[in-house]
């Protein structure tokens, strides 16, 4: 047998674990749990607010839209109404021109 086979056998030898290991990689694997849920809480709660802000922008941005399709409706009502009036007031005129007579000058 060589010498790397004696050390590996004597590294792969089955040994007795420290006092209190067990209790000691429990206790720690308690902590990462705690840190891990801790950093979970803050991750959703950030979540939260960034969908909550996005939320909001949305509603305001769909609202904002929504006055301003309103605005242009009444905007093309009133060119629709303006119009229309000023259309009757250019045939009332041009019935007037043809309606007067012009005097005749001699000179």
């Amino acid at each position: 047998m060589s010498q790397f086979e004696r050390d590996l056998r004597e590294s792969l030898r089955r040994r007795q674990p420290p006092e209190h290991f067990a209790s000691r990689v429990l206790a720690k694997t308690q902590e990462h749990k705690v840190e891990k849920i801790y950093w979970w809480r803050w991750l959703a709660a950030a979540a939260l607010v960034v969908l909550m802000v996005g939320g909001v922008y949305f509603i305001r941005q769909t609202r904002q839209q929504a006055a301003n399709e309103r605005a242009k409706e009444q905007l093309m009502l009133a060119f629709r109404i303006t119009g229309s009036k000023l259309r009757d007031v250019q045939a009332r005129v041009s019935e007037a021109k043809q309606r007067v007579v012009y005097p005749q000058l001699d000179r």
